[in-house]
């Protein structure tokens, strides 16, 4: 290098030191930016020393080295221009770069000497098709491919990457693993729910910048994962004010009547049997003559001649049926037989009124569709949404925003009617929606440049949602269906300081709260709930107000609307007959086998919630031209609570007396049930509550380091996490609940009181001692049973005492429990990617994972409550060690035409410590439970084959396959109980595993024109596993099945296509976009779950004999056969419009 070049290069260095620190004022953060790297040479090949690199439109830039290299770091995922400028050389600018998170854009630039003062190049670069440095298999979704495609959410972006599978619950399962064990991130910060591994920020379309996801080893930096991330960077403001509106509505559009079907009770009912077919019920049409005799015999039967609803003469005149309909009207039933059991409907016995009795449930003949059908419901769905960003008023630049909104409300899918009210009287047979659903989401981000190089942002995400799941029993009765109700809510904070060119750092607090709550009134709200009032307050009562009941299915009547009891001092209970809502008891219903629910209301209430306040810190540092260095350190510390209750009936309670007297304690639960049904929410240390809260902690530090040689890129790393779950297990496994008693003297005797009734329930008490339950049973034993004693030794008071006092001594209660060790792990990662040309890259990745379980399997039934039988329960398990995965991974990726490349990669996983479920414990003093346990493993092998074109000449897309073995000892850690339960051997061998999909096949494709485009998605998948089973005899009157092994056969295959179309025009000035998504275009009816004898969705032996109506049972018989839930969603056709702002 010539001298004169070195003195040009010492005047620029310390003045390009100077604004390259001011132009570096965001971070490279885990997960949220990516890296532009160059060489600057002049016509000569010779390298240009100081040479000016701007990203325009942004305060990001660098200068060149005395080798001609420069680096850009911190630099959000997008499309920029890139110009190089110098004195003395003609600027060229190159557009079109794009920038990936985690990966680093290489532009090159050749300078030529100035010929005309202010001349400037333009060059249009090309998107590389292959990223020489990506060490592992990843995807990455831009916001225009989101904004092209037919998708709604994040979740569909993530259905289409290879190695995915999706279950019909809407997990996914990255290369065979758990759904649990994907991690996901936003704007590099872990949001995943620890308690059910599901996503925590739910971000809407309109607020994402690129979408990531990572389904190859992923680097060190990302933890408590063993799967796969999904890393969505959000959008920051600009300085021009940007907008947009977006509406549309529509929903599912289906003629699947035999699905989606319904019936009537009454549709072919008629009041008369008109033999001859004269209109006119005569006489001869009056009786059942089951011999063709003329006459009525025994076991025939006539109506009510004259319709007065009596009996009015002898057998030979008016013979009397049972009233079976219990609707308190004859004629309900004919004994068709004769045997004096009335098993058959009456079409009606002449007087004009349907009488509940001679109903006969007949399918609708297109059953729902009409509201399944967008010309007649075009609203079934609705979506409000938008976004608006840019500067704040009067503060210029260095305050900017991004916020966007969103409303969604959707019918669903599921629709039944109302026939019954959940106090089992009739409705109004309205067709209401079984499962809708509201969603109420929005986000805020305000990015404050404080000075060069320091850099605050806030973001504020929140997100109310309520819907009803589907539930098929409460088809006919759905005011019974629980409420659900989500409720999100989390704060960022993020604090950017650049130390120098080379180095910066960012602190990032992230406060999470995730809530959800499931009622459908208050929690004591009963209907015809009694009142006790006194005279003045019953005087306030309008005494003369009637209400109308609907007594009989076409009878109403007019009752008083209070029932006033007289009661003591005046007092008097009144009952509120108008008040009809409210819980009432399931089982006051019952109803036979193939029957839907005439009353009742889902009683159940769960709540939870996960909150965390997590705090990180990231410092990057670029130490040569070849070392990236990344370095991270994250505490996180949980508050998460959960509620798991159930409405009981309160009952009147009694005291456990034994024979001699002595009392073992209160039992709030025995005793009869308190009429009309009154819930109660039993206390949490019985089985019918459970409720915990905890605040287990969380540590990691990691370290990375990516390395960029000219023919090889390095990605090496190592993790470690450190967690405390801060809870406790039983010492003794053969006593899990330790329970502690009290030995004491009452007045009448010494007495045994289980302690959690003690404080509350007795007075007049002395404490003698705190005992375990043996030894509670063995003191209570001798109380009942007395001593054996040698009277010439000692006498019998003075062996029942040295007796009691050797059960205290050996029995004195102890605390039952342990606190759990914290656990922690290292994990190694490598990856490599090997350029074979300048557009084909080699890739090798090798990694150890870790996650620790989802908190649910850590705290479930956290009273440790098992009851005395052989299947007492789980127990949740804080001592379960941290899940564990080995992945290995090669791959090749090369170019093959203009813009088009082929990927190729092949995998293996190895899964060990899977959370699973222990062989038998035994409980004292009877029975045995199971708990949590780290004990089953899985492992995934296969490949990937993925073949994508960029879009350019009006066409792009991609096609990718999936050849994938996913097997294990069980898919779920519960799935081992329930084999114990139906006396099954532990598995000892691999099986596949539910959501093991042998080939998977997508494919997608845009075409398009200067004002529209078209695409399409597609999706071929084959069937997932299931246990198949067939009828071989019957046993008792029951169908008795032999079985095969289990996950042997394969459910039908899954194809599904989608479809949008978009039109731009103007309107008012505007620039707008018309468009139209129809997902399942062919309405293909994809069975997710079959009849375990046949393997279909459409049909099954189970029900051969069972006839397809019958008036004890609710709802036709088809409508069990056919659930509408074992399908996918029919074809649903959304349209809409989005104005730009």
């Amino acid at each position: 290098m010539t001298s004169n070049w070195r003195v040009i290069y010492n005047i620029v260095k310390n003045l390009k030191f100077i604004i390259t620190t001011f132009l570096v004022s965001q971070s490279l953060y885990a997960g949220t930016t990516g890296k532009i790297s160059g060489k600057v040479v002049d016509e000569n090949d010779e390298p240009l020393i100081g040479c000016n690199i701007i990203v325009k439109g942004t305060s990001y830039g660098a200068a060149t080295n005395l080798e001609g290299e420069y680096f850009i770091l911190n630099v959000p995922p997008g499309i920029y221009k890139i110009s190089a400028s110098m004195i003395g050389y003609g600027t060229v600018t190159i557009e079109g770069t794009q920038v990936i998170v985690d990966l680093t854009a290489k532009t090159d630039f050749s300078l030529k000497p100035e010929t005309i003062e202010g001349e400037e190049i333009i060059v249009t670069a090309e998107k590389p098709t292959v990223r020489l440095d990506q060490t592992s298999m990843s995807a990455v979704v831009s916001s225009e491919d989101i904004e092209n495609l037919p998708v709604t959410d994040v979740g569909d972006i993530i259905e289409l990457q290879a190695g995915i599978v999706r279950d019909p619950n809407g997990g996914f399962h990255v290369r065979g693993g758990r759904s649990s064990e994907v991690s996901f991130w936003v704007d590099g910060v872990a949001t995943t729910d620890s308690y059910d591994g599901s996503s925590g920020l739910e971000i809407e379309n309109a607020g994402i910048q690129e979408v990531q996801v990572i389904s190859g080893t992923f680097n060190a930096e990302y933890g408590q994962a063993m799967s796969g991330i999904v890393n969505v960077v959000t959008k920051d403001g600009g300085q021009n004010y940007e907008g947009n509106l977006d509406f549309y509505g529509g929903g599912y559009h289906s003629n699947h009547s035999d699905i989606y079907s319904l019936s009537s009770p009454f549709s072919n009912w008629q009041s008369f049997t008109d033999i001859n077919g004269d209109g006119n019920w005569d006489y001869g049409e009056i009786l059942y003559d089951l011999n063709n005799n003329g006459t009525w015999d025994e076991g025939e039967i006539y109506w009510d001649r004259n319709g007065n609803q009596i009996w009015d003469g002898d057998e030979g005149t008016e013979p009397l049926n049972d009233d079976v309909g219990y609707d308190g009207h004859l004629g309900d039933y004919y004994d068709y037989n004769g045997d004096g059991k009335t098993t058959q409907p009456s079409p009606g016995e002449g007087n004009g009124r349907r009488d509940w009795g001679e109903h006969e449930f007949s399918l609708d003949d297109n059953g729902y569709t009409k509201y399944l059908n967008i010309f007649e419901n075009i609203f079934q769905q609705s979506n409000v949404s938008g976004s608006l960003s840019g500067p704040v008023p009067m503060l210029g630049e260095r305050l900017t925003f991004y916020s966007t909104f969103r409303y969604f409300q959707s019918s669903g899918r599921y629709y039944g009617r109302e026939l019954f009210t959940p106090t089992g009287l009739f409705s109004d047979e309205r067709i209401v929606p079984l499962s809708p659903f509201t969603r109420l989401s929005g986000q805020f981000k305000l990015t404050y440049k404080i000075r060069s190089g320091i850099k605050a942002s806030y973001t504020g995400y929140m997100t109310e949602k309520s819907y009803k799941n589907y539930d098929s029993y409460y088809k006919y009765n759905p005011k019974g269906l629980l409420w659900n109700y989500e409720s999100d809510q989390s704060h960022m904070l993020s604090l950017t300081h650049s130390l120098s060119q080379n180095t910066f750092y960012e602190l990032k607090y992230l406060d999470f709260s995730s809530g959800y709550n499931q009622r459908l009134y208050d929690a004591d709200d009963v209907p015809y709930s009694k009142v006790i009032m006194d005279q003045n307050e019953l005087n306030g009562l309008n005494m003369n107000d009637s209400i109308q009941v609907r007594t009989g299915y076409d009878l109403f009547q007019d009752l008083p609307r209070y029932n006033v009891t007289p009661i003591d001092n005046d007092m008097y209970e009144v009952i509120d007959m108008g008040d009809q809502t409210g819980y009432v008891s399931g089982d006051q219903f019952i109803t036979p086998a193939w029957s839907f629910g005439m009353g009742g209301t889902q009683n159940g209430r769960f709540s939870r919630n996960t909150s965390f306040k997590q705090i990180k810190l990231d410092l990057s540092t670029q130490l040569n031209p070849i070392h990236l260095i990344k370095a991270g350190i994250l505490y996180k510390i949980y508050d998460i609570w959960a509620d798991d209750k159930f409405l009981n009936y309160k009952t009147v309670g009694e005291w456990s007396i034994t024979q001699n007297g002595d009392t073992l304690g209160y039992n709030p639960l025995a005793g009869g049930r308190i009429n009309p049904f009154t819930p109660v929410i039993n206390p949490t240390y019985t089985s019918e509550h459970d409720y915990f809260r905890v605040s287990p902690k969380e540590l990691s530090i990691y370290i990375q380091d990516k390395i960029e040689l000219d023919e090889l890129i390095i990605n090496a790393g190592t993790r470690f996490d450190y967690f405390d779950p801060a809870w406790k297990v039983p010492k003794n496994e053969q006593s899990p609940g330790n329970l502690k008693y009290y030995l004491a003297t009452t007045k009448r005797d010494t007495s045994v009181f289980w302690e959690h009734d003690f404080s509350i329930l007795h007075n007049d008490v002395s404490i003698i001692d705190s005992i375990s339950q043996q030894g509670a049973v063995s003191i209570e034993n001798l109380f009942t049973a007395g001593v054996e004693y040698d009277s010439t030794v000692e006498s019998y008071d003075q062996a029942f005492n040295r007796q009691l006092m050797d059960y205290r001594d050996t029995y004195r209660w102890g605390y039952g429990y342990k606190n759990v060790k914290p656990s922690f792990q290292i994990s190694p990662r490598i990856g490599i990617a090997y350029p074979i040309t300048d557009k084909g890259v080699v890739h090798v990745s090798y990694g150890h994972f870790f996650q620790v379980p989802n908190f649910s399997f850590l705290y479930e039934n956290p009273e440790f409550e098992i009851t005395n039988n052989n299947n007492g329960g789980i127990l949740g398990n804080a001592a379960l060690k941290p899940e564990k995965t080995v992945m290995y991974e090669i791959g090749f990726k090369q170019e093959i035409a203009y813009r088009t490349s082929i990927d190729l990669t092949v995998f293996y996983r190895d899964t060990r410590d899977w959370v699973g479920v222990s062989t038998a414990i035994k409980k004292y003093p009877v029975g045995n439970y199971r708990k949590y346990e780290n004990k089953d493993y899985a492992n995934t092998r296969g490949f990937t084959l993925v073949l994508d074109r960029q879009f350019t000449g009006r066409f792009g897309g991609g096609i990718d396959y999936t050849w994938m073995i996913a097997e294990g000892t069980y898919s779920n850690p519960q799935d081992a109980y329930f084999d114990a339960q139906d006396n099954q051997a532990p598995r000892l061998n691999m099986l596949p595993l539910d959501w093991d999909q042998t080939h998977t096949l997508n494919f997608r494709g845009t075409i398009g024109g200067k004002n529209w485009i078209i695409s399409s998605i597609g999706k071929l998948w084959t069937g997932k596993p299931y246990t198949p089973e067939f009828k071989t005899g019957v046993v008792s009157g029951s169908g008795a099945f032999a079985g095969f092994a289990d996950n042997s056969e394969r459910k039908p295959n899954v194809f599904d296509l989608d479809l949008r179309a978009s039109y731009s025009i103007n309107l008012l000035g505007l620039k707008s976009n018309l468009y139209c998504n129809i997902y399942n275009l062919l309405d293909v009816q994809n069975e997710f779950s079959v009849w375990n004898d046949t393997g279909r969705s459409t049909y099954t032996l189970t029900a051969k004999d069972v006839s397809p109506t019958d008036p004890g049972r609710i709802g036709h018989l088809n409508e069990h056969l056919l659930k509408p839930d074992w399908y996918g969603e029919p074809r649903r056709i959304n349209v809409g419009i989005n104005l730009s702002l």
